[in-house]
């Protein structure tokens, strides 16, 4: 039992919250290497205490790329699962409005955080992509238009049923 509301409220399991963004510049795609990996990902990252999802994402895409973008959709919700030395979380994916020229010139990457970007091809970025980022967008472009909840990348079967 417990003695308040507060002590009940501490006593719950917490999750992380990423965020990452697609952003487009010519119709293509951005990709970052992130300094502590040798995978390609998203921008964007980890949400901090006390933040909104979505300052989290202008913050980070800031951080790593001296870019200020300006999103638009929640496109994907993704838990993922405990299989790695990430642990679970849930992971919110975001369109923004297309780069300008100027915005996707004057990209400069942190080295400490990001060794390296590119913009590719939807399609070519994929197999580049770490696989769960890359099951994630495979299940966007499956379902075009669509707000999805995914577990691990993938569509989950109860969100399938028409209820």
């Amino acid at each position: 039992m417990y003695k308040d509301d507060k002590e009940y409220y501490e006593s719950l399991p917490r999750k992380r919250i990423g965020v990452a963004a697609l952003i487009f510049y010519k119709k293509m795609l951005l990709i970052i290497q992130p300094g502590y990996s040798s995978s390609w990902i998203l921008p964007g990252g980890t949400v901090e205490y006390e933040e909104s999802p979505l300052e989290a994402l202008i913050r980070e895409v800031q951080d790593e790329l001296s870019l200020k973008i300006v999103p638009k959709d929640l496109i994907a919700v993704d838990y993922v699962a405990n299989t790695d030395v990430k642990g679970e979380y849930l992971q919110l994916l975001f369109s923004t409005e297309d780069l300008t020229e100027e915005q996707a010139q004057s990209i400069e990457a942190k080295f400490y955080e990001v060794k390296s970007y590119r913009f590719m091809d939807f399609d070519e970025a994929l197999p580049l992509l770490a696989p769960n980022i890359a099951r994630r967008l495979q299940s966007l472009q499956d379902h075009p238009g669509e707000i999805l909840y995914l577990e691990n990348g993938k569509q989950n079967p109860i969100a399938l049923l028409n209820l």
